[in-house]
């Protein structure tokens, strides 16, 4: 059995202070089991200030996390200021933690490393991995974790989110691990025993999409240049997504790649354009994909939040862990606080959860094969429960 202490702080300036409240709200000495791990989301200002290192210094257990545009927990504060711990602790569950090496310019190597790494501090094969990842468009790092985290892991299950430090554009996305930040590191924890993690994965709907599709006739990988053999600023600009020479509203376009091989279209993100013209996705879009445009509204990102309540609702796990696309957010406009509103609304006093905005997602979907496969997504909003 796991429980969950939560902690929250606003003390961004003073460091004793944060550290203080955060230790009264964990209550450790009463309530910490045999074995126990830290999950961390907060405001980028906890890393300057130095709070998250004098947090991390006197937990007597890893904590791993990342910088994130928005975070909450059930304890109900809500600030753009925000540091949220929870702590995973259990006397039958074992937790292990580790850091990789850089990431680029090969990630590969690294994922491969850091995962035996860390399996060697358990004595068997984990039931379950959360990942904290960089955002590293530069190489689709996310789509490649996944892949290579299944093939490493003989497909231990794999959740997670990558770093969402985002004002108007991706600004120092950080991964935490006992402290310290890393801009191109990837952190993860394995959890060892009987555990049942459930996985609920809401994505976009491809039913967004236009009708019109088309294929993608040049790229490298996930660096998009031609579409239906023309430029694909050119082909953006022909449904009214591009003016001038760039394209409007980046991160809430879905762009939906149907590969033929008769799972679901992925959607992906636009991460950003080049000075040739050519657009940057969140993952790779291989030459004769299947390329449909979408969108996200507001009402499809409250309508999936409150499906999580009710799910939590009738489930009553110990634990809620939620990461939600910075996507999502950025299509509620001025009204940014919706979705974590929502959600307290519909959770509160169900279940203890962790809340934070993402900038990728790590969550196994069921294939048309019909077995689990690690997936990294965009737009979605994904939750293990425990």
């Amino acid at each position: 059995m796991i429980d969950v202490l939560l902690a929250q702080t606003r003390e961004v300036d003073d460091v004793e202070a944060a550290l203080r409240e955060v230790l009264a709200l964990l209550n450790l000495g009463q309530r910490l089991k045999k074995n126990s791990v830290g999950l961390l989301s907060c405001a980028n200002a906890f890393l300057e200030s130095g709070a998250v290192k004098a947090i991390c210094e006197r937990l007597p257990f890893p904590v791993v996390g990342i910088n994130s545009l928005l975070n909450s927990t059930s304890l109900g504060a809500l600030d753009a200021a925000l540091l949220s711990l929870a702590v995973l602790t259990s006397d039958e569950i074992h937790f292990a933690a580790g850091l990789s090496e850089p990431l680029e310019p090969e990630c590969r190597g690294a994922v491969i490393d850091a995962y035996l790494e860390t399996e060697r501090l358990l004595a068997s094969r984990p039931a379950l991995a959360i990942v904290q990842a960089p955002a590293l468009a530069s190489i689709a790092v996310g789509e490649k974790i996944a892949r290579v985290f299944d093939e490493v892991s003989d497909s231990v299950p794999l959740f997670g989110s990558q770093a969402a430090d985002y004002s108007t554009y991706l600004r120092a996305p950080q991964v935490i691990y006992n402290g310290e930040a890393f801009s191109d590191c990837l952190a993860m924890v394995l959890i060892e025993g009987r555990v049942q993690p459930r996985f609920d994965v809401f994505p976009v709907s491809p039913h967004k999409a236009i009708h019109q599709k088309a294929i993608v006739t040049a790229s490298q990988g996930n660096v998009l240049m031609e579409v239906n053999g023309v430029p694909v600023l050119e082909y953006m600009e022909s449904l009214g997504l591009c003016w001038y020479g760039h394209i409007s509203g980046t991160h809430c376009i879905p762009i939906f790649l149907d590969r033929g091989d008769g799972n679901p279209p992925t959607a992906r993100t636009i991460h950003s354009q080049t000075p040739e013209g050519h657009i940057v996705l969140c993952g790779d879009a291989p030459i004769d994909t299947t390329l449909g445009i979408g969108s996200l509204s507001p009402e499809d990102v409250l309508s999936t939040a409150a499906a999580v309540g009710q799910k939590a609702k009738f489930l009553r796990p110990n634990a809620l862990v939620m990461y939600s696309c910075l996507s999502r957010n950025i299509a509620l406009g001025l009204d940014y606080m919706a979705e974590i509103e929502t959600l307290q609304r519909h959770l509160e006093g169900c279940v203890p959860y962790l809340f934070s905005y993402s900038s990728g997602e790590f969550c196994p979907v069921t294939r048309q094969d019909g077995r689990s496969h690690n997936e990294y997504h965009n737009m979605s909003l994904v939750t293990l429960s425990l």
